[in-house]
């Protein structure tokens, strides 16, 4: 943890923060704990450095990674507003077949964790070769019963995601496997916040391949 702190505090002072470093603090630690929770790592083994054009332009770009050996060592990005000082958009490595089969290995979550059904209005975008919308506008997610987490755009477009409860901090983060969609075979991860009440969901962050292996990545965010 204390290499990580050293990465955060050469991060912000390279980038000029001055007035605002609580914020930027807010934002980077926020950017360690969605890469820990998507990993199912402790926030400890996340490593993240700036990009080097993030210096430019109205955002820049945090790169992180877990460290070690171990088969859960996944890398990403987070990309931050630098006026607004939080996260906008975050994103893993790609699924790949090694993981799925790893992932048939898993246990489900045995610890406590939210057990709700909601849905709630916001923005984002789904991606995949065949199914595309940058029009989201509401989020579903059902750990109540069967487990899901479900997309709808204006568009029309709709898809559900359906998996196991694999990790949780007990309060408002949860992290999904995903085995199968409304669309047909699927595998992957779903990482997703609630908000404090734990009525609405604040963020959903979706990555991982169909059975045909066509990719699918997906973030959806209440406050964007």
């Amino acid at each position: 943890m204390k290499k990580t702190m050293a990465v955060l505090v050469f991060g912000l002072a390279s980038l000029g923060a001055s007035g605002g470093t609580l914020a930027q603090n807010r934002a980077w630690n926020d950017c360690i704990h969605r890469a820990a929770v998507a990993s199912g790592v402790s926030e400890s083994a996340i490593e993240v450095a700036v990009e080097n054009d993030g210096a430019r332009g109205d955002r820049y770009i945090l790169s992180w990674i877990v460290r070690g050996n171990d088969w859960r060592r996944q890398r990403g990005y987070c990309e931050i507003d630098r006026r607004a000082k939080n996260v906008v958009r975050f994103e893993t490595t790609p699924y790949n077949s090694d993981d799925q089969d790893r992932d048939r290995d898993w246990e489900p979550f045995q610890g406590e964790y939210p057990h709700v059904r909601v849905d709630t209005d916001g923005k984002g975008y789904f991606s995949s070769r065949v199914l595309r919308s940058d029009r989201l506008d509401r989020g579903y997610v059902d750990t109540k019963d069967q487990v899901s987490v479900s997309l709808r755009g204006r568009d029309g477009f709709r898809v559900t995601f359906y998996g196991t409860v694999i990790a949780s901090d007990g309060n408002r983060e949860i992290t999904l496997r995903i085995t199968s969609s409304d669309r047909g075979q699927a595998r992957g991860r779903a990482s997703l916040r609630l908000n404090h009440d734990r009525n609405e969901v604040e963020w959903i962050s979706l990555k991982g391949r169909m059975i045909d292996g066509e990719e699918f990545s997906a973030e959806f965010n209440r406050n964007r």
